[in-house]
């Protein structure tokens, strides 16, 4: 095992019966063990964040022993990977036992982890929602659980928000949203637009907090900043309300609106807009959830 001294050629030290790594002619390769356990995922997530930082020209994870592993574990995998992309770097996953692919199906992690592409399947107990509050609701107690669970695991930080704190537009200082990511979904099931929007200043907040101190912070990065947190708030949530509520949300990359172009944005008005305050100790950021936009 490498030094846990984190140079070029070098990886943190880590116990064998966790998982192990080691670099070999700029290639770093992470093997993982038979079972991740819960109590394990405090102490990987900072050794996932050192590997972040190594300077290789590609991660390949080898998940041919895994096979039981909490979802949390997963998350990190995919922090892991937007921790490189924003760097400009690069994972492979290799040996996905099919029990484990099935588990990350279900999380619609595919592209994460270089599966195959999601594939649509209808269901027969769906039907459009976007005009029924019950369903409102559920699509709101999912992005908001979504919400908390990117920020605890992705930024290491706390989330306050609930389905109390429905907020109306008003409510957001629009003034200082200096990035705009968003997704619009309008198919025979539901017309709606997600937007995430975001300051500057909390932006870098959220960089440093996720690649570290040391990071330089430019304007691509925290375009990508504001993009992959709607990513993964978006996509988890999807990914439960399709499996358990039987929704029919399908996959989709957010894209950008920097500060100009936020005029050209169509907000509707109350009750088809509605805003989800997102607080941070670094700062707020905001979900919007417009049914009459597209």
């Amino acid at each position: 095992m490498s030094s846990s001294n984190i140079g070029a050629n070098q990886t943190p030290s880590v116990p064998s019966s966790e998982i192990s790594s080691r670099t070999l002619q700029g290639v770093h390769y992470i093997k993982l063990p038979a079972v991740v356990k819960e109590h394990s995922l405090a102490t990987l997530i900072n050794i996932f964040k050192d590997w972040s930082k190594l300077k290789v020209d590609l991660h390949v994870i080898d998940f041919g022993k895994l096979t039981e592993a909490p979802v949390g574990f997963f998350r990190l995998i995919q922090t892991f990977e937007v921790q490189l992309k924003l760097n400009n770097l690069k994972m492979l996953s290799i040996n996905i036992d099919p029990k484990i692919e099935e588990q990350i199906h279900k999380m619609s992690l595919q592209q994460t982890f270089n599966q195959s592409r999601e594939v649509k399947r209808e269901d027969p107990k769906a039907k459009k929602v976007y005009s029924e509050s019950k369903h409102k609701k559920t699509l709101f107690k999912y992005l908001i659980n979504a919400a908390h669970e990117t920020v605890q695991i992705t930024l290491n930080s706390s989330l306050t928000c609930d389905e109390n704190c429905l907020s109306k537009v008003e409510t957001i200082p629009l003034g200082e949203i200096d990035l705009v990511s968003f997704v619009p979904v309008d198919n025979d099931f539901i017309s709606v637009e997600f937007r995430l929007c975001s300051s500057r200043p909390v932006l870098e907040k959220f960089a440093y907090a996720m690649l570290g101190k040391d990071t330089v912070i430019d304007d691509d990065l925290l375009e990508s900043m504001a993009q992959e947190l709607l990513n993964m708030i978006y996509g988890h949530a999807k990914s439960n309300l399709n499996d358990k509520e039987h929704f029919q949300l399908p996959s989709a990359i957010p894209k950008i609106l920097r500060k100009a172009d936020l005029g050209k944005i169509k907000r509707s008005k109350p009750p088809d807009l509605i805003v989800l305050p997102m607080i941070t100790p670094m700062g707020t950021f905001y979900v919007e959830v417009d049914f009459g936009s597209l």
